[in-house]
């Protein structure tokens, strides 16, 4: 296993993560930890349109680009960390605590930053 699909895979076993994936701006995936319950498609789809989004309406703003953001919804979190090339989606369940698994996402950030620049 590479060390990206490890990275993903150690951080859904997180408390309150139900998914996560490692997605390039245009949607594509570069690694999912996802489940039975998503669909790959769905996820890196609405992904790609959040974060183009977001970055759109911030430079727009003028306040550049997001590093994290989160969003909150009826049944659960999403939270978007941005990795360069490529960001993070983790799925969490809405009851999660973000404080509690925010040191485990910033973990899995900087994983994936030195597995990116390493060319894992």
């Amino acid at each position: 296993m590479n060390p990206i699909q490890e990275t993903l895979d150690d951080l859904r076993r997180t408390a309150g993560v139900k998914a996560c994936m490692l997605v390039m701006a245009d949607g594509l995936v570069v690694a999912e930890a996802l489940g039975a319950r998503y669909r790959e498609d769905v996820i890196a789809g609405l992904s790609s349109y959040l974060s183009m989004t977001a970055n759109k309406a911030l430079h727009e703003g003028g306040l550049g680009s997001f590093e994290t953001f989160t969003l909150h919804a009826a049944h659960g979190k999403a939270v978007f960390c941005d990795i360069g090339e490529s960001f993070l989606v983790v799925l969490l369940d809405q009851f999660a605590d973000l404080e509690a698994g925010r040191s485990e996402i910033q973990g899995a950030v900087q994983r994936l930053r030195r597995s990116s620049r390493l060319g894992s």
